[in-house]
């Protein structure tokens, strides 16, 4: 049975701790510096617990850092020691760490593995790339296999992960801000706030059911009546340059990834 510690119990570290603790896979593990945040995990799920990294290593065939960009370097120092002369992998899920950055703080041949997931983990419905160096392709099954626990996970090139970063790890974000925005226009056309978003959040759950199973084009053309509202209505967001405003905010988002890495 493999051996998974997880570093880090926020949004992601803290939803697989939830959908693995049961698996017959693995034997789970989980440090953080915050202790506060590994007991109920512990209590309710049975998980074994340290604020040690340092022990959490010791204890782990798979290492799982849920940690932000900036923590990477000072988590690398404190597990570093426990890797020498051994074969355990290390998996990070921090933004715009390169692989190449992640193995000058470990031992060389250790496996290293980058995930980036997305915070629709939580409700089992995430989406996450994964990548690797030479050492840590042969964990790449299991890695995909952990996070296929938390929703669907496919290998990408590490240099699409900026990218990929910018369009669906910060992609809730910005189907929440349309979200919001459309419940907004809705109270302000008349309809009640409690019923707008009830509609809103309908209408965005029906519609990623329609994108499994067709293009994007095609669920437009099917609404879009030629002369009618929804017609009206992207003429008018073509004019306040929705479209371009998307593709200027994914190039940001990208960008800034890059920058984390540096």
């Amino acid at each position: 049975m493999t051996r998974v510690g997880i570093i880090g119990a926020g949004k992601i570290g803290g939803s697989l701790l939830v959908r693995l603790a049961g698996a017959d896979s693995f034997e789970i593990g989980a440090s953080d510096v915050h202790l506060e945040y590994l007991t109920p995990y512990a209590e309710q799920h049975g998980v074994w617990v340290t604020p040690s990294n340092r022990e959490l290593a010791e204890h782990s065939d798979l290492l799982i850092m849920a940690v932000k960009p900036w923590d990477v370097g000072t988590v690398l120092a404190e597990i570093a020691p426990v890797l020498e002369g051994t074969e355990k992998a290390v998996t990070s899920v921090a933004a715009g760490v390169t692989i190449s950055a992640i193995e000058k703080g470990l031992p060389e041949g250790t496996p290293v593995l980058r995930v980036m997931p997305n915070v629709c983990a939580s409700v089992g419905l995430g989406s996450a790339v994964v990548t690797s160096n030479g050492p840590g392709r042969e964990m790449l099954p299991t890695v995909m296999e952990i996070f296929r626990s938390v929703g669907d996970v496919m290998e990408l090139p590490e240099r699409l992960f900026d990218a990929a970063t910018a369009l669906h790890g910060s992609g809730p974000a910005y189907v929440a801000l349309f979200a919001d925005a459309l419940i907004q226009a809705g109270v302000r056309e008349g309809i009640p706030r409690d019923v707008a978003k009830r509609l809103v959040v309908g209408t965005i759950g029906g519609t990623a059911v329609l994108l499994e199973e067709r293009s994007a084009h095609q669920v437009r053309d099917e609404v879009m009546t030629p002369g009618g509202t929804t017609a009206a209505a992207f003429v008018a967001m073509e004019k306040a340059g929705f479209v371009g405003a998307v593709y200027d905010g994914i190039a940001a988002a990208a960008e800034q990834a890059r920058g984390l890495g540096r």
